[in-house]
């Protein structure tokens, strides 16, 4: 982890963080040698001047101060910032995810500015090109077989690796990330992610046709660039979204982070249309197959601290169901919040059955809510039938890390809350010809 002025700073603080982009722009305010240098090193328009980018750079971190300093860190959970420059420094901060930084003395805050300064400039140059499907992303998968969700799982840690490894011995034949790498989702940061996949083929390397990966906010914080580049490849996979279908289902893998909480792109990126499209047509051209959605932002939320950006994802999925058929969707799996939750059916089930796995590698303190939050109506927020409240006692009440096993065998599906120490906290059945799915344990 990089130093500075003898101080450690830790990505996972955001009154860190917060100090090092002050350091970092009191860097760029006084023309710093090594700033000026990378300044002119990032990859961005060759006619901006130097004094160009210092300025684009400035206004950049002073706007992502004052909204880091407006984010909220619940007491005992790890600090990770849903702004893009604050990602990109915790990403800094980390020597070992930064090799260009080697080269740099300890004990220095230019250790990790430099990098932090040509990721930040770089977000001149707009997202990566959102990548198209074509008919080799519908894939089509057995009758019998398992699926094991991975969320919000990229981060080089021990809940990761625990979660990896309990995976792992279920046999699953195919393994989703839901997303999320963190801290900016950087080159580095996507090579340990595949080093670290559990799934590998027999070259060792992560296990092709059988290994995807959705795109992520953190991921974007690199504007998308090494996921697309790096893990989409080595997965095997040709774009952010796919179907993988059988007899009965249709597991439809999306993107919702391009566009942060939107399948179509909205008005925002008429790019993401060919997803929309996508999803419509594997709906209304196979009618007897129910369809599980899978992305890494939530369209409900049992917390406002979320509900807001939930909503917009929400509005699409009615708008789906109006251009489609009502009941099209039969459940969706997301991430992006830190918790387990299975939310209650009766609620939701006019729409589909909501599941958030989003714990799949972020410690944080365990969800102490008895009910919902509200708003002033009373009735936006989701209720829950079950939340995930166990923790490592020893560790400081850090929450436990999981995943989803789906066991599919015909038109029934088993699904499994796995914790990292092997614990099934729930489970329960999904019956293709059911609008309800009943729970069957909880601890």
């Amino acid at each position: 982890m990089a130093q500075g002025n003898n101080e450690t700073l830790n990505p996972a603080s955001k009154d860190d963080v917060l100090k090092g982009m002050h350091q970092m722009l009191k860097a760029l305010q006084d023309k710093d040698s090594k700033t000026t240098a990378a300044l002119n090193q990032a990859d961005v328009p060759s006619e901006l001047s130097t004094e160009e980018r210092r300025q684009a750079a400035i206004k950049k971190l002073m706007d992502s101060i004052k909204n880091v300093e407006e984010e909220s860190q619940p007491q005992g959970h790890a600090f990770h910032s849903r702004e893009d420059a604050a990602g990109i420094i915790q990403s800094s901060f980390e020597a070992n995810v930064m090799p260009e930084l080697q080269g740099f003395s300890e004990g220095n805050p230019i250790v990790w500015i430099p990098a932090g300064i040509k990721g930040i400039l770089e977000h001149l140059n707009g997202k990566f090109p959102f990548q198209k499907a074509t008919k080799a992303s519908r894939i089509e998968i057995p009758n019998k077989c398992k699926i094991a969700l991975l969320g919000d799982w990229g981060a080089d840690n021990d809940h990761a690796k625990n979660v990896a490894a309990q995976a792992m011995t279920y046999n699953p034949d195919y393994v989703i990330h839901l997303g999320d790498i963190y801290y900016s989702g950087s080159s580095s940061e996507c090579e340990t992610f595949l080093k670290n996949w559990p799934l590998k083929g027999e070259d060792g390397k992560p296990a092709k046709a059988k290994s995807f990966a959705l795109n992520g906010n953190h991921e974007m914080y690199s504007l998308g660039k090494p996921y697309f580049t790096m893990v989409l490849p080595a997965f095997g996979q040709e774009a952010s979204y796919f179907t993988l279908y059988n007899e009965h289902w249709q597991f439809q893998g999306l993107d919702t982070a391009y566009v942060p909480f939107s399948i179509s792109g909205g008005c925002v990126d008429d790019r993401l249309k060919v997803q929309w499209d996508w999803l419509k047509q594997s709906i209304t051209e196979n009618p007897a197959k129910r369809n599980i959605l899978l992305s890494h932002n939530q369209p409900v939320s049992a917390h406002l601290s979320e509900l807001v950006a939930a909503q917009a994802l929400m509005n699409e999925a009615r708008q789906l169901l109006q251009e489609t058929r009502l009941g099209a969707i039969y459940g969706w799996f997301f991430g992006h919040e830190h918790r387990c939750t299975v939310y209650r059916d009766d609620v939701t089930s006019a729409l589909f059955r909501a599941r958030l796995i989003g714990n799949g590698a972020i410690g944080h303190h365990p969800q102490e809510e008895a009910e919902p939050a509200k708003d002033e109506s009373g009735a936006a927020c989701a209720p829950w039938k079950w939340v995930n409240r166990r923790s490592f006692e020893d560790k400081g009440v850090v929450a436990i890390s999981s995943f989803a096993l789906l066991t599919i065998d015909e038109e029934r599906i088993h699904v499994e809350y796995i914790d990292e120490d092997g614990v099934v906290g729930y489970e329960e059945a999904w019956l293709a010809g059911d609008q309800i799915g009943v729970g069957t344990k909880s601890s």
